[in-house]
C-alpha cells in the first residue's frame, strides 16, 4: 500500500470516525480508491451513501 492511499484511508477515518471499507474495493486500482476516498470527504457522505457500496449487501 503507498503512502497516498494510508493517507486518504487515514482522512476516511478522520472525516467519517470509521474505516474504509478495502475488502469489497479489492480489482480496483490504489487511484481509483483514493479518488473515491476524496470524493465521500468532499460531499461529506460515506461509500454508502456516494452509493459505491450497498449496505443491504454482504461482501
Amino acid at each position: 500500500m503507498g503512502d497516498k492511499l494510508l493517507q486518504a484511508l487515514d482522512l476516511y477515518e478522520k472525516a467519517f470516525g470509521d474505516s474504509f471499507p478495502t475488502i469489497p474495493m479489492s480489482g480496483r486500482t490504489e487511484e481509483e480508491i483514493i479518488d473515491m476516498i476524496n470524493k465521500c470527504v468532499s460531499e461529506k457522505k460515506d461509500v454508502y451513501d456516494m452509493g459505491y457500496l450497498d449496505p443491504e449487501k454482504v461482501y
